[in-house]
């Protein structure tokens, strides 16, 4: 039986993922890119541009440095095209906000034009994922059978994930786009932007009912409606 274990992509859900692994003797796969799972501990890469992601991977790399049994299955070069498309999104959402206008050609240019899927195909164990768009391809693609779904904590679409499941037609969504790029805006220039690490923000996400209630009220997609607690009849 293999098992998937969803984790949100912030400071708690790391912490609670290295628990999580102390306790199991299962070989895990990791969304990390490989070079850190055969060299945790390298000082290059902590003032490379991941630090962003250094510091939400930390306690799981310290974990790592004497557990090398667990496997990672992203690249650096993953990493650093989300780096790049990020550095762009933070360009429009400035655009946004000083002139107050929202061109969604723009945004939707920016999503990629496929979604690259590199969630490993012959595995066992246990499988962490930490994006939902990964989860989502997973479930709809990969035609997975015999598995476990754990997760940590609440793990829900932000508002990027869904514009990019929109962009690439895998998620029906049933309002304007605009509706997503102004949560984007929001997300980013917000609750990241003010808070104190990227936990925070997300709390703030899962916490806005008016952010869910569109989400609800937009899409009838299983797995995401599933993700808020809500099923519609």
């Amino acid at each position: 039986m293999k098992t998937i274990l969803l984790v949100p992509f912030h400071e708690r859900g790391y912490e609670k993922l290295v628990k999580y692994l102390e306790k199991t003797n299962l070989r895990v796969y990791l969304p990390l890119p490989i070079e850190l799972c055969r060299e945790p501990i390298l000082r290059e890469y902590s003032f490379s541009g991941l630090w962003s992601y250094i510091r939400v991977w930390s306690p799981l790399l310290e974990f790592l440095s004497s557990h090398r049994e667990h496997i990672c299955y992203l690249t650096l070069g993953h990493f650093e095209k989300t780096l790049n498309t990020s550095i762009k999104l933070l360009g429009l959402v400035l655009k946004a906000k000083v002139f107050n206008k929202i061109d969604p050609f723009e945004w939707l240019m920016l999503m990629p034009e496929r979604i690259e899927f590199n969630i490993p195909g012959n595995r066992s164990g246990i499988l962490v994922i930490d994006r939902f768009v990964d989860y989502v391809l997973l479930m709809k693609r990969d035609m997975v059978v015999n598995y476990v779904l754990q997760q940590l904590e609440e793990f829900i679409p932000t508002p990027l994930d869904l514009l990019i499941l929109i962009k690439n037609n895998v998620v029906n969504w049933n309002c304007n786009v605009e509706s997503v790029i102004e949560w984007i805006i929001k997300y980013l220039g917000e609750y990241v932007l003010f808070s104190r690490d990227l936990t925070e923000a997300y709390d703030k996400l899962k916490r806005s009912k008016e952010y869910r209630d569109l989400v609800v009220n937009c899409t009838s997609d299983e797995l995401i409606l599933t993700s808020l607690s809500v099923l519609k009849n």
